[in-house]
């Protein structure tokens, strides 16, 4: 089975556009204000305990926590979306590395932590959605333009609104 990037996969499931966007090479705004305070969230939490690993170059874990693999996470607002971005992780270490992991998603600024177990039914799910969005991935051009409440805070606005 052909993997992607865990980026792109959580982009998908808030807007299928976004992640072909990225997939084919098209950058976002990298100096949006949401992109950089997720940085930072990202650089100032859990410090001490961060020892981000790199999978085959392709899954960024930021840290084990308990024997647990952990995402931070700037919000909790795509909490599904992350839920199964975590899931993919574990997915991914479970079919490639042959490694059975729980998981933790943290949400520092929010103080909660959620756990994430790769269930067969999550399995299932992601199974099928890798096979959606190579599929749409394929496809020549981006899917349309689709207005939601997430478009006022991405950082492809202005390609998708110009």
């Amino acid at each position: 089975m052909k993997f992607i990037s865990p980026y792109i996969f959580q982009a998908y499931l808030t807007c299928p556009r976004e992640a072909w966007l990225e997939y084919h090479g098209i950058v976002s705004d990298q100096d949006h204000e949401f992109l950089a305070l997720g940085r930072l969230v990202h650089e100032g939490s859990y410090q001490r305990v961060r020892k981000e690993i790199f999978v085959d170059q392709l899954l960024k874990i930021d840290l084990f926590r308990d024997e647990m693999v952990a995402e931070v996470k700037k919000s909790s607002r795509h909490k599904e979306a992350a839920r199964l971005q975590l899931a993919y992780y574990l997915y991914y270490l479970k079919h490639e590395k042959g490694l059975e992991f729980e998981g933790v998603l943290l949400f520092p600024k929010e103080r909660k932590t959620e756990r994430v177990t790769l269930t067969p039914e999550i399995e299932e799910k992601i199974t099928q959605l890798i096979e959606e969005m190579l599929y749409i991935f394929s496809q020549e051009t981006p899917p349309p333009v689709k207005k939601s409440k997430y478009c006022r805070t991405c950082s492809f606005q202005e390609v998708c609104w110009g």
